[in-house]
């Protein structure tokens, strides 16, 4: 007996109602949905042939992977004991690579969905993407209670206000969908009043919770958004052309961006400067070995602190009067925030030209922005700008769970699309 592809519908569903737990409980959980709804996926797929950025972004996976051999930070492909349950597979370039297989699955198995079949899947998808909402909603007004209530469980002091913004940015990858989804409904009275609301109410709950990187992906969300309605025949080409232009040029761009912010003194949150000069030693970094590049999670090994920059921590001093709290932070914590930035330092110009290749393609392959029916069109649109926002301020590149959340967030853009009438990606 064969499934009909019809059926994938529903199962992408099932997967998608545990957007907001997992969200909640700190986003990592979206690796595991990704790969499970790659796995429901396997009977759907309908291949018919591999485009040119699925080569790309194939290729460019196993460069990273490849990269990790030469990492200072190099580990063991498998670690730990099953039975004891410490058992991980501890390669981060191969969990980013799966990650891309698994992604490119599950939008293939979506576009396989006949037309017109999935009205109650995406009903159901907009039900818990509104939950969610209601759930940042409810973060904002009353976060130092939820916090003191979660104290016995979580860390209220570092990890739970983290799994709370995570949990922010997590909806604000749900939130270009959304807003298209309430605007463009046919028959709605006040549509574009509901959907203004929905997203000022957005930006005020991230604006209370601290989420910098939420607020900023939603201006651009509108900018990208804008950008398809101004240019119809070509905007999504020209998003991810200037999306393979940036990656190229990350290092000058970047620096030349750094260069504007320390002549003018912008005045900017401590976060945020901090991350400028992380961005400037990563910068020094990527000249080192600007073919190859350092090897993945190399920035780990980078432990230069503010006390190792006198001039750095002089500026902080000036700005925030607070040499003190900074002369023994670490400039790079952890990793850059800034996704293109790290592909450069860790994966070298060859990792770089091939990130941008898979958007170069892409953007050559993606129908005209005008062909697409609006609700997917201006969300897919939205979702460029906020993964912008995420990637150059946020996560590390090789977070497999965030690359997760935004696959599916596309994959739900696909899943309109094929309702829609969309018939390829």
């Amino acid at each position: 007996m064969t499934l009909g592809p019809r059926t994938y519908a529903p199962l992408f569903t099932a997967i998608f109602v545990l957007w907001p737990i997992i969200a909640y409980m700190g986003a990592q959980g979206y690796s595991a949905a990704i790969g499970l709804s790659a796995l429901l996926g396997l009977a759907y797929l309908r291949l018919r042939s591999i485009q040119p950025y699925a080569i790309a972004l194939l290729i460019f996976s196993v460069w990273v992977v490849a990269a990790g051999f030469w990492s200072p930070e190099h580990n063991d492909l498998l670690t730990g004991d099953l039975l004891a349950g410490s058992f991980s597979l501890d390669m981060p370039g191969i969990r980013f690579a799966l990650t891309a297989i698994a992604g490119m699955g599950v939008v293939l198995a979506i576009f396989a969905i006949p037309e017109g079949t999935s009205r109650i899947s995406l009903g159901v998808i907009v039900a818990v993407a509104l939950v969610q909402f209601i759930g940042v909603l409810i973060t904002a007004l009353f976060e130092s209670q939820i916090l003191a209530a979660l104290s016995p469980f979580s860390d209220p002091v570092y990890e739970m206000p983290q799994n709370l913004l995570r949990n922010a940015t997590a909806f604000t990858l749900l939130l270009p969908f959304l807003l298209a989804w309430i605007w463009h409904r046919p028959g709605r009275e006040y549509a574009p009043v509901w959907a203004v609301s929905l997203a000022i109410l957005t930006f005020a709950a991230a604006l209370q919770i601290g989420s910098q990187t939420s607020m900023v992906g939603m201006a651009l969300m509108l900018i990208c958004m804008l950008l398809v309605k101004l240019f119809p025949r070509q905007g999504f080409r020209a998003l991810l052309v200037t999306l393979a232009g940036y990656i190229v040029t990350a290092p000058l761009f970047i620096g030349w961006g750094i260069g504007l912010i320390r002549h003018f003194a912008l005045p900017l949150p401590e976060s945020f400067l901090s991350r400028t000069y992380s961005w400037q030693l990563v910068r020094s970094k990527v000249s080192e070995a600007p073919i190859f590049g350092h090897g993945l999670e190399a920035c780990h090994t980078w432990r230069d602190t503010y006390s190792d920059h006198p001039d750095w921590l002089a500026d902080i001093a000036v700005r925030y009067n607070a040499a003190d709290a900074w002369q023994y932070y670490p400039i790079v914590p952890v990793h850059p925030h800034n996704m293109p930035l790290q592909v450069w330092a860790e994966t070298g110009l060859i990792g770089a030209i091939l990130a941008a290749a898979f958007f170069l393609f892409l953007g050559w392959r993606l129908p005209p922005s005008d062909q697409w029916p609006p609700i997917s069109r201006y969300a897919a649109a939205g979702l460029v700008g906020v993964c912008f926002a995420v990637c150059n301020f946020a996560y590390s590149m090789w977070n497999e769970a965030f690359w997760a959340s935004a696959i599916l967030a596309a994959g739900l853009i696909a899943l309109q699309a094929r309702h829609d009438g969309e018939a390829s990606a």
